[in-house]
């Protein structure tokens, strides 16, 4: 006698209810990326490909080195934690699909109704301490445009420059793309505000992996910057190389 053929309707049905009452039980899991934050966590993965998300509306991340830490607000909210080893894959994999809904679940994210994207242990990551970073007084502030910032990074990257630094002659403060180990090197120089102080802060360009926009920035003597977004919750602290000075 031949199996009984199950009616594929019924079937049908019968999986697109259970589908709907998933979701409905479910439905405070599911959110959706704005395309800001998508950005956002790019710019989070070219500092560090692991990334432990937060329950709520906070992100962070710090890079293998521990030399560079960014904290943000975004306007989604995350209902619980959840750790991800390669972020650039995931973004790769919601890149499949035109704004697609995110269900977080216990182990996996499903992305876009038709990928389990598994979570990661976080034991197995780099993640950010969990006492806050108290940042000293700072000794240099000005303010960063984009434009200044962008012409400073693609002239380093023209003349081969390692090095941005920032300086003050105790009237101008600069920002310079250079070779701190050459003192024969080609050199770009931008002005960016005033100041009464002398100091030669000195960055590596790897580490200056910053959102697009205008910053605030506060350096400190202590071997620290603060690089705080004018537009939205972003702050990167970003070490200085040791062998910036001030004073002298």
């Amino acid at each position: 006698r031949p199996p009984r053929s199950t009616p594929l309707y019924s079937s049908a049905a019968s999986d697109v209810y259970k589908r709907q009452q998933h979701k409905q039980q479910y439905k405070d899991y599911i959110i959706k990326l704005s395309e800001q934050t998508v950005s956002l966590l790019k710019n989070f993965a070219s500092i560090n490909q692991n990334i432990q998300f937060k329950t709520g509306n906070k992100l962070q991340t710090i890079s293998a080195q521990k030399n560079i830490l960014v904290d943000a607000e975004i306007p989604e909210s995350f209902p619980s934690d959840f750790a991800i080893y390669d972020l650039n894959k995931m973004l790769g994999v919601m890149s499949l699909f035109q704004d697609p809904d995110l269900e977080i679940g216990e182990k996996t994210m499903n992305i876009g109704g038709k990928v389990d994207y598994m979570f990661a242990d976080p034991a197995m990551i780099v993640t950010p301490p969990e006492k806050e970073l108290v940042f000293p007084e700072p000794e240099v502030k000005f303010k960063m445009t984009n434009v200044d910032f962008s012409q400073t990074f693609k002239a380093a990257a023209m003349l081969g420059l390692p090095h941005v630094c920032v300086t003050g002659d105790a009237s101008t403060i600069r920002l310079e793309a250079t070779d701190v180990n050459n003192s024969s090197s080609d050199e770009f120089k931008t002005e960016v505000g005033t100041t009464g102080e002398t100091f030669r802060m000195v960055f590596k360009i790897e580490n200056l992996k910053l959102f697009a926009g205008d910053y605030d920035v506060e350096i400190t003597s202590k071997g620290i910057s603060k690089f705080s977004h004018t537009s939205t919750n972003l702050q990167y602290f970003i070490a200085t190389e040791s062998d910036s000075t001030f004073g002298g």
